[in-house]
């Protein structure tokens, strides 16, 4: 193995401080602010092909875009680290991180999209999981209940950090089986005062391209670390 495949090992808060300060809150990219373009391009990519996207308030879709990478970058890394105190870290610290930049309307806006991954998750697990079901709901629950147990033992206050984490568990099928892209896209257009039933086939496909690259972004950079403990 080369040099370039060995992952690099890097502390939780550092890794997530600079991803949230470089890549989300105020990411410039060939000296340009790619937050102050991308929530315009977003929009003229769907309203290219779709006229009632153009009632998308500017504003909100900015707003709703950083608040869907925040929700989506914790659901790629519980995805990759799959659970315990690096997950439940991530959580608490990401809280933080908010409530010190002032941004505590992104933590907010964020549970709205928690909730519906964990609706999409049930929904995967009492339809495409029968076979299992009982299995699935006992661990999951099992899980859970480690959760709160690994934070009480590091001392970490037991609230809705942890809540968010468990409601993401075992997820993963339902995100590559397209079952929470779904959810997610409809209550972003809803966020934005638009009806998802109105937009034509070939927007909604645009508007699913665009979640799912916020999404694979995220995962993207966590292939080759390894967070210290």
């Amino acid at each position: 193995m080369g040099i370039f495949s060995r992952k690099k090992s890097v502390s939780l808060e550092d890794f997530c401080r600079d991803f949230y300060d470089n890549m989300i809150l105020n990411p410039i990219i060939g000296g340009v602010d790619f937050s102050a373009v991308h929530p315009d391009f977003v929009k003229k990519y769907i309203t290219e092909v779709d006229a009632i996207f153009a009632n998308a308030d500017i504003k909100k879709l900015t707003d709703e875009l950083m608040i869907l990478r925040f929700e989506l970058f914790a659901l790629a890394w519980i995805h990759k680290f799959i659970h315990g105190m690096v997950v439940i870290a991530q959580s608490a610290f990401t809280k933080r991180y908010l409530y010190e930049k002032g941004r505590d309307d992104i933590w907010s806006g964020m549970e709205h999209y928690n909730n519906l991954i964990h609706s999409a998750t049930l929904h995967w697990l009492s339809g495409q999981g029968k076979m299992n079901l009982t299995f699935n709901y006992n661990a999951i629950k099992e899980l859970t209940a480690n959760n709160i147990k690994d934070a009480q033992k590091s001392g970490m206050n037991i609230d809705e950090s942890i809540d968010r984490v468990n409601q993401r568990l075992w997820s993963e099928n339902a995100w590559k089986q397209n079952l929470i892209l779904e959810p997610l896209m409809s209550a972003f257009c809803k966020r934005l005062s638009i009806n998802p039933n109105e937009l034509n086939k070939e927007a909604g496909f645009r508007l699913a391209t665009t979640i799912r690259g916020l999404y694979d972004g995220a995962f993207q950079s966590l292939k080759n670390i390894k967070i210290k403990s």
